[in-house]
């Protein structure tokens, strides 16, 4: 490994980079304390029902006698909307390093979390696994399964970049996002605490994602520019 006077280093297959604790460090805040935090604080505020602010707006509003209200569905959308954020900063850090730079893997690693992301946030904003796919007859097992199979893909394809990033934030997401999804599948119950659990797991889920695929494509934008001081000051 070697350094130049900017202190970025380069590593044996020569990739370039910052090492900084403390961006590892506001990583892992962003993904756990918000929405930790906010579950914590809709479980236990007594003015509206958890419900109310977890599930979809559509579901809520199926239920309701009374509709329409500001909040119904409030968790859900931020959901959707980190989703969405997540895809989109992949697809432009894509977009950015297929015009400077010919690492083909990197950008094929950004263009496959963009998509899949996208696709998850379509899936959750529309209930396509819920209600679109269950109306045309495919069963809940046959859906996972397909979804499983995606994100097998998807790791496969990926498992480099993954492996060289946050890794361990990554696993923590997909175990939050298979807790939530095993416990909507297995626990058919309107008890207060397993919706609380179930969204509460998915909340977390999706901004652990979201942090992961960021750190992920900030730090390769930025190992661009460290490399490119590099050989302007080699």
């Amino acid at each position: 490994m070697t350094t130049d006077i900017t202190g970025t280093f380069m590593d044996a297959r020569g990739r370039a980079y910052v090492q900084d604790g403390s961006v590892h460090a506001w990583v892992w805040f962003a993904a756990l304390v918000p929405p930790v935090l906010l579950m914590v604080a809709i479980a236990y505020q007594p003015w509206i029902d958890p419900g109310d602010l977890l599930r979809d707006p559509l579901a809520v509003a199926e239920l309701k006698t009374e509709c329409c209200k500001v909040y119904y569905g409030a968790v859900s959308n931020l959901g959707v909307m980190t989703w969405i954020g997540a895809a989109v900063a992949c697809l432009f850090a894509a977009a950015v390093l297929a015009a400077r730079t010919g690492r083909t893997s990197d950008v094929s690693f950004l263009i496959a979390a963009g998509l899949f992301t996208g696709f998850l946030a379509m899936d959750d904003l529309f209930l396509v696994h819920e209600n679109v796919l269950p109306a045309f007859g495919v069963s809940e097992p046959v859906t996972y399964a397909a979804y499983g199979t995606l994100g097998l893909a998807y790791l496969a394809l990926a498992w480099r970049p993954i492996s060289d990033s946050h890794y361990i934030l990554f696993a923590v997401a997909c175990c939050l996002l298979a807790t939530s999804v095993l416990v909507d599948w297995q626990v058919h119950s309107d008890h207060r605490l397993r919706i609380v659990l179930e969204d509460g797991a998915k909340l977390v889920g999706i901004f652990s994602w979201a942090a992961f695929h960021l750190a992920a494509a900030w730090g390769l934008l930025t190992d661009e520019l460290a490399k490119a001081r590099h050989v302007s000051f080699g």
